[in-house]
């Protein structure tokens, strides 16, 4: 689980980190002093989860959740305990307040990873085939491709011809950061990408050209995600 750790406050920074690399399943993508730094990274960087200060110049944590589109999962730190609803409101994870000790962040990170796991479980979109209503989960949805008026998914061991366009696609995966349109013809989930080779992208068991229009974008995303 990425994480990125954003508080105004050097001891505070130090504390969380010295606190997450006791724990495996999280791995540190940034520390970040401010809203502003963490909007910044957020472009180039993904996280699973934000350790997030409440009380920050400028642009307050709760501020920062507000402005972020698809925010990862959070957990707010703070000093103060009046805003424990808000955060609640706001869909934080769980709440610390500082001082906390290392049993109470392990457990928050630990609800943190239960709820990304079924996060992944419960993300599936519904695609129409053959005049039924197919749910696909999404962590198996490997390849979509535009066959004349037709847009072929590859997803698990199963393969479905769909009447629609993949501008239509597109529209309906929007929120689904790692679904990518990287030719014309073809869009991926790059959870599946097994190796970048020159203007080829290999998933387990597709060779899919990356279009001259995509590469810049293909670029970006894919070092978003650490695959090149």
């Amino acid at each position: 689980m990425r994480v990125i750790i954003v508080d105004d406050e050097p001891i505070a920074r130090d504390i969380l980190k010295v606190y997450a690399a006791k724990l495996p399943q999280l791995e540190l993508a940034g520390t970040c002093k401010n809203a502003v730094e963490t909007i910044e990274l957020l472009k180039s960087e993904t996280a699973d989860l934000l350790l997030l200060d409440i009380n920050m110049p400028g642009m307050s944590g709760m501020e920062l959740i507000k402005q972020l589109k698809n925010p990862p999962l959070i957990i707010l730190t703070t000093a103060y305990s009046q805003y424990a609803v808000e955060s609640y409101e706001l869909n934080a994870v769980d709440y610390l307040l500082k001082p906390f000790s290392f049993t109470r962040f392990e457990k928050a990170v630990a609800k943190a990873a239960e709820l990304l796991e079924r996060k992944k479980e419960d993300d599936t979109i519904f695609v129409k085939c053959d005049g039924k209503l197919v749910k696909i989960a999404l962590n198996e949805l490997e390849l979509i491709e535009a066959v004349k008026d037709y847009v072929k998914l590859w997803a698990g061991d199963k393969s479905l011809m769909v009447l629609s366009t993949m501008k239509n696609m597109e529209e309906q995966l929007s929120g689904y950061p790692q679904i990518v349109r990287v030719h014309k013809s073809y869009m991926l989930n790059v959870q599946h990408v097994r190796q970048l080779s020159g203007n080829t992208i290999h998933t387990a068991s597709h060779v899919v050209p990356i279009g001259n229009t995509y590469k810049e974008m293909v670029t970006e995303v894919f070092n978003k995600y650490r695959l090149i």
